[in-house]
């Protein structure tokens, strides 16, 4: 697309009044979204669940919804909030699957030996991950428990050993043994006055600190009830980051944490949830590579809008930041601003990090003839249109579109989007010496270029699973955009191909 050149409205719901301009994609190199097709082993339709990987490449699946995009019932209807996520479509399995063989395992917790607690905590919707070697540690989400006939947000720090409960998966073993998942309860705590845990915790994310073993888990909500009955709902932003240190011996069974600090909830810059929050790396005055948090997008400013001014989360600390939205020269991001599949990409030789961000939901997507349009913030419209946000060696940011998922339609012909509460997969350590892993999601670009050649699509990893939502063939018309009629958890797997020029 060419570039949109001003600044782009937006509605008066959102953080800022208008976006910054999006820019021609103009990078020496190209991303596209691949299809990957022929595969025979069966594979799991799922939305906001949880992925991680082997030592051995193998994927781990578990959690999230079987269904699309939650229902939005009545304020009047009290049902506990069945209708809203009907409990039949939690996903209560654990899937394996090899993508080098293309086979796959699953097995329901309920033959795990697991207790019912940690059955719940690893049934869990939009939970926070990080993976350090061959363990998954595991936060919050949000679950329905039948026991008790309710719906919670988990409270619960869990680590789970990933081989092991392949294993058990895979018909290795029978049961889980006793040290393969772990957890531990948060403690109670208060935002702004109302009760909540520390780790209960869903639609936030949870990034590694620079101290060993310490991590931030930033922004998020505790939903303490069911979805829908606007009388009973208790809903809490934590607006902040709670920086801790994980204690964990997988021999000993013992897993513990410490808590290193709490920021203060900020309403107007932190009521974030449901974005992307990704490591971003630079170089210091020594050249020597630091790492800090970056919270791209969100939801819901005032209530209503998306949030379109990045926020910074020192990873020592834990203290966020974020530019003055008011400031004409401050970057506001207007597309991509929902949860999906992402990477970075980071360049030591120019000292700057492009962030793609694999479709999902957004403020301004581009109509037929590649220009921006503005739908509207009720609802915000799915999209396949990749965004990459980047930041330069001078601290500038930018936006632009490099790309979308293939054109995919359904039996009727009616196009498909793709990407939303998807995961990206990061291609396995040893898989391609050309893809190497400089942190949790960032690949190092220079050594990708530098190890290709001109034209040569490079595998980095994979887009997997999301919603996926069908559009309305007019493209003005966004009846469909959003609608629970209309969506459908994915089963589909993109490769996500860098080609140098």
């Amino acid at each position: 697309m060419a570039s949109s050149g001003n600044d782009i409205p937006l509605s008066s719901s959102d953080q800022t009044p208008t976006s910054s301009p999006i820019q021609s994609w103009s990078e020496n190199y190209g991303v596209t979204l691949q299809q990957l097709t022929g595969r025979r082993a069966p594979f799991p339709t799922l939305q906001s669940f949880s992925a991680a990987q082997t030592r051995r490449g193998e994927w781990v699946l578990f959690g999230g919804r079987t269904n699309g995009l939650h229902n939005f019932p009545e304020a009047s209807q009290s049902d506990n909030g069945k209708t809203a996520f009907p409990p039949a479509y939690q996903n209560e399995r654990v899937w394996v699957y090899d993508p080098q063989r293309d086979r796959s395992w699953s097995k329901p917790l309920s033959k795990s030996g697991l207790s019912a607690g940690k059955q719940l905590s690893l049934s869990t919707t939009n939970a926070e991950d990080l993976q350090q070697g061959d363990v998954l540690f595991h936060v919050g989400g949000y679950v329905y428990d039948k026991a008790n006939d309710s719906f919670q947000t988990r409270n619960r720090l869990s680590a789970i050993d990933l081989s092991a409960l392949s294993a058990w998966v895979k018909g290795k073993t029978k049961q889980l043994p006793g040290n393969a998942v772990l957890s531990t309860a948060g403690k109670p705590m208060q935002v702004n006055g109302q009760d909540t845990h520390y780790f209960a915790v869903t639609g936030g994310d949870l990034l590694a600190g620079e101290n060993s073993n310490q991590a931030q888990l930033i922004f998020g909500q505790d939903f303490q009830t069911g979805y829908g009955d606007e009388a009973t709902t208790v809903q809490i932003y934590t607006q902040q980051v709670r920086n801790f240190t994980i204690h964990y011996d997988r021999d000993q069974r013992k897993l513990g944490y410490t808590n290193n600090g709490v920021s203060d909830p900020n309403q107007s810059k932190y009521n974030r949830r449901d974005g992307n929050v990704v490591t971003q790396l630079s170089l210091n005055q020594k050249q020597q590579i630091k790492q800090q948090g970056e919270a791209i997008g969100g939801v819901f400013y005032g209530g209503a809008g998306v949030y379109t001014v990045p926020a910074q989360i020192d990873l020592i600390t834990g203290q966020p930041t974020m530019a003055n939205p008011d400031d004409a020269a401050t970057f506001r991001q207007g597309i991509n601003q929902y949860t999906a599949a992402n990477v970075g990409l980071f360049s030591r030789q120019e000292n700057s990090q492009t962030n793609l961000v694999f479709g999902g939901i957004s403020a301004l997507t581009l109509d037929p003839n590649g220009d921006p349009f503005f739908n509207s913030e009720n609802p915000y419209p799915f999209t396949s249109q990749i965004a990459a946000i980047k930041r330069n060696a001078k601290g500038e940011w930018s936006q632009s579109i490099p790309g979308s998922y293939p054109a995919l339609s359904t039996a009727s012909g009616e196009p498909l989007t793709f990407g939303a509460s998807s995961a990206f997969i990061p291609l396995a350590k040893g898989q391609d010496p050309r893809v190497r892993y400089l942190a949790d999601g960032v690949v190092d670009l220079d050594r990708l270029r530098r190890r290709s050649d001109p034209g040569e699509s490079v595998l980095i990893g994979y887009a997997v699973g999301g919603i996926k939502s069908q559009l309305a063939d007019d493209f003005n018309d966004p009846t469909t955009y959003g609608s629970t009629n209309w969506t459908q958890a994915s089963g589909e797997i993109f490769k996500v191909m860098i080609t140098p020029n």
